[in-house]
C-alpha cells in the first residue's frame, strides 16, 4: 500500500503513465516521474491539470487516493481505491453488528479520550497554558461521551492554542489559520478514508459520527485522534498568506512520527495500525483500539511530504 508521499500539484500539468511510473509533464520543465506505490495521496490543485484514465487506474491499483480541490483550496472530490480487500460483505455485517452493541460507545469513549489527551500534549509541547483542564477532562469521558466532553474540550483547547480572539470556522473560512486547518484536515481525512477502504470497511458507518448525510462518518471518527498532528504543525509556524509555498510547507505534517504503544510510527503507518486494531475488534480478536499517545519530535522524521 502507498505510504510515503502527499504529492501536491499546483500548476498546469499533464499526468500519464510511462513504464509503470506516473509521469508529470509541465511546459518548460523536464518530465518528473514518481512510482505510484510511493504516493499516499495525489492532490490536484489547478483547474487545467490533465490526467489520463490509465493514470487514475494505476494510482487506484497502487492504493493511492486522489483529491481535487476547489477555488477555496479545499477538496471538492475524492477518488479512493476499492481494490486490496475482498472481504467487503463480511466486514459490512460486522460493522452493522457492532452498531447495535454497547461496545460501540466504549470505542467512541476511547477516541474522545485520545483526542483530549493529544490536545493537552499539544498545549504542553507548544508552551501554552490550559493542558491540566484537558487532562482532567479525559477522566470524565463516559461511554458514548454522554457528558459531551469532546465539545467542552474543544472550546477550551481553541482558546489556548491560538490567540484568544481566534474562532474555529469549518466552512468557507478565509482567515489564514482556519484555511490551514481546513486544508490539513481534508488531506488527513483522505488518508484515513483510504486506509478504511483498503481494510474493506464501509466509511459511512461511524461510531460517534452518525449523520445520514455523511458518507464518511467512520473516517471522521478516526481522524479525531490524529487532528493534533495538523494543529501542532500549524501552531508552531507562522500565519502569513496561505499561498502555494505555505500549502507545501503545511503538508510536512505527514513527516511527523506518532507514538503508539510506546513505539514510533510514520503517520500513514500509524493510521493503518489504528484501523487494523479496529478490524481486530470486529473479528473479536481484540477489545481495545490502538490510538495515538503523542507525536515524536519532527526532527526524527526524514520522509518527503510533497513534491
Amino acid at each position: 500500500m502507498a505510504e510515503h508521499r502527499i504529492l501536491l500539484i499546483e500548476n498546469p500539468a499533464s499526468l500519464s503513465v510511462d513504464l509503470g511510473r506516473l509521469r508529470i509533464r509541465r511546459e518548460g520543465y523536464s518530465d518528473s516521474f514518481v512510482l505510484p506505490l510511493d504516493i499516499a495521496v495525489l492532490c490536484l490543485h489547478h483547474h487545467t491539470i490533465q490526467i489520463s484514465v490509465h493514470a487514475l487506474r494505476v494510482l487506484a491499483e497502487a492504493g493511492a487516493g486522489v483529491v481535487v480541490t476547489d477555488a477555496m483550496h479545499l477538496p471538492c472530490a475524492w477518488m479512493l481505491p476499492s481494490v486490496g480487500n475482498g472481504d467487503l460483505v463480511r466486514r459490512l455485517r460486522q460493522q452493522i453488528e457492532l452498531d447495535a452493541r454497547e461496545h460501540k460507545g466504549i470505542l467512541w469513549q476511547a477516541i474522545v479520550q485520545s483526542r483530549l489527551s493529544t490536545q493537552a500534549a499539544n498545549l504542553r509541547t507548544l508552551g501554552r497554558k490550559g493542558a491540566l483542564r484537558l487532562e482532567r477532562l479525559v477522566k470524565e469521558v463516559a461511554p458514548g461521551d454522554a457528558g459531551k466532553c469532546e465539545g467542552q474540550g474543544a472550546r477550551h483547547y481553541w482558546s489556548y492554542l491560538f490567540k484568544h480572539d481566534f474562532k474555529r470556522e469549518k466552512q468557507g473560512a478565509e482567515d489564514n489559520i482556519n484555511a490551514r486547518l481546513n486544508f490539513g484536515y481534508a488531506v488527513l481525512r483522505s488518508m484515513v478514508a483510504r486506509s478504511l477502504v483498503m481494510a474493506g470497511l464501509n466509511p459511512a458507518l461511524g461510531l460517534g459520527h452518525c449523520s445520514t448525510e455523511n458518507p464518511f462518518n467512520l473516517a471522521d471518527d478516526f481522524i479525531e485522534p490524529y487532528r493534533f498532528v495538523v494543529e501542532r504543525h500549524i501552531a508552531s509556524g507562522t500565519f502569513g498568506d496561505f499561498d502555494g509555498l505555505a500549502r507545501k510547507e503545511l503538508l510536512r505534517f505527514v513527516e511527523q512520527e506518532i507514538k503508539l504503544n510506546g513505539a514510533g510510527y510514520r503517520l500513514p503507518a500509524a493510521i493503518n495500525e489504528t484501523i487494523a486494531s479496529f478490524v481486530r475488534i470486529l473479528d473479536k480478536r481484540a477489545e481495545k483500539l490502538i490510538l495515538p499517545e503523542d507525536a515524536l519530535p519532527l526532527a526524527l522524521s526524514s520522509g518527503k511530504a510533497w513534491a
